[in-house]
C-alpha cells in the first residue's frame, strides 16, 4: 500500500514540475483518480486495475499502454492517442473521447455507457461485445465498424457515418439515426424499435425481419426496399416515398402511412389493421382482398386509381 501511495506522489511531484514523458512506468492499480495529466507521455505504461475515474488525460500519449480493466469512468481524454492500447474491460463510462485515436485497438467488453465519441474517427473498428449504451456519437467516423450484437440502445448517432457497417443483431432501440448514413449496412436481426430514421441515408438497406416498432421513418425516400417480414407497429412513415416496397408478410398494425406514397408496392400478406392510408397513394398497390375494412382511409388513391372518402370525418 505505501508502495502505491509512494508511486503516485512521485508521479504528481514530478508531473507538477514540468516532467512529462512517463514512458513505460508501472502504475498497476494506482488511485489516480481526478489526477491532471493533460500532455503527458504514457506510452507503454502498465495502467492494469488503475484508478482514473474523473481524471484528466487530455491530449495524453496513451498509445501502447495496458488499461485493461481500468477505471475511466468521467475521465477527459480528449484528442488522446490510445493508439496499440489494451482497453479489455475497461470502463470508460461516462469518459470525454472525442477526438481521441483508437488505431489498432480492440473494443471486446469495454464499458463506454453514456460516453462521448463526437467526431471520432472509429473507422474499421471492432466494437463486438462492448457496451455503447446512450453513447454520444454525433458525425463519429464508423464506416466499416464491426458492431455486431452491441449494445447501442438510446445512443446518439446523429449525422454519424456507419455506412457498410456490421450491425446484425445490434440494440439500435431508441437511438436517434436521424441524418445518418446507413449505406450499404448489415441490418440483419437488429432491433431498431423507437428509432429515429429522419433524413437518414438508407440507400442498399434490407430491413427484412428487423423490429421497426415505433420507428420513425417520415419523409424518406425508401423505394423499392425490403421489408418482409418486418415489425413496423405504430411506425411513422408520415409522407415517406415507397416506390415498389416489399411488405410481404409484415407488421404495420397502427402504422401511420399518412400522405406516404406506395405506387406499386407489395402489401400482400401484411397485417394492416389500424393503418393510417389517409391521403396516401396505393395506385397499382397489391393488397389482400378486406384490407379496406381493416385500415383507416381518406383522400386515398387505391389501387384502381379511384379515390376513397370512406373514413373521412363528416
Amino acid at each position: 500500500m505505501l508502495n502505491h501511495i509512494a508511486k503516485k506522489r512521485n508521479l504528481i511531484e514530478r508531473y507538477s514540475q514540468g516532467e512529462r514523458n512517463f514512458e513505460g512506468w508501472d502504475l498497476k492499480g494506482l488511485d489516480l483518480s481526478k489526477v491532471d495529466l493533460s500532455n503527458a507521455i504514457l506510452r507503454n505504461a502498465n495502467l492494469v486495475f488503475a484508478n482514473l475515474w474523473e481524471s484528466t488525460l487530455c491530449n495524453t500519449d496513451l498509445s501502447g499502454a495496458n488499461l485493461s480493466d481500468a477505471d475511466l469512468c468521467g475521465a477527459s481524454l480528449l484528442d488522446s492517442n490510445l493508439s496499440n492500447a489494451n482497453i479489455t474491460r475497461a470502463n470508460f463510462s461516462y469518459a470525454g473521447l472525442s477526438g481521441a485515436q483508437f488505431t489498432n485497438v480492440i473494443f471486446s467488453s469495454v464499458n463506454f455507457r453514456l460516453a462521448i465519441l463526437n467526431c471520432t474517427n472509429l473507422h474499421g473498428m471492432n466494437f463486438k461485445g462492448a457496451n455503447l449504451q446512450k453513447a454520444y456519437l454525433l458525425e463519429a467516423n464508423l464506416s466499416n465498424t464491426d458492431l455486431s450484437h452491441v449494445n447501442l440502445h438510446h445512443a446518439f448517432l446523429f449525422r454519424a457515418n456507419l455506412s457498410r457497417s456490421n450491425l446484425q443483431n445490434a440494440d439500435l432501440s431508441e437511438a436517434d439515426l436521424s441524418e445518418s448514413s446507413l449505406h450499404g449496412a448489415n441490418l440483419k436481426g437488429a432491433n431498431l424499435s423507437e428509432v429515429d430514421l429522419r433524413e437518414a441515408d438508407l440507400d442498399r438497406v434490407d430491413f427484412s425481419e428487423i423490429n421497426l416498432r415505433l420507428a420513425n421513418l417520415s419523409g424518406l425516400n425508401l423505394s423499392n426496399i425490403n421489408f418482409i417480414g418486418s415489425n413496423l407497429s405504430k411506425a411513422i412513415l408520415r409522407g415517406t416515398i415507397l416506390h415498389g416496397a416489399c411488405f410481404n408478410g409484415a407488421n404495420l398494425w397502427n402504422a401511420d402511412l399518412t400522405n406516404a406514397d406506395l405506387t406499386g408496392a407489395d402489401l400482400t400478406g401484411a397485417d394492416l389493421r389500424g393503418v393510417n392510408f389517409n391521403g396516401a397513394n396505393l395506385k397499382h398497390a397489391e393488397l389482400d382482398v378486406g384490407w379496406m375494412n381493416e385500415a383507416r382511409i381518406c383522400q386515398t388513391i387505391l389501387p384502381d386509381g379511384n379515390i376513397s372518402y370512406r373514413s373521412c370525418r363528416s
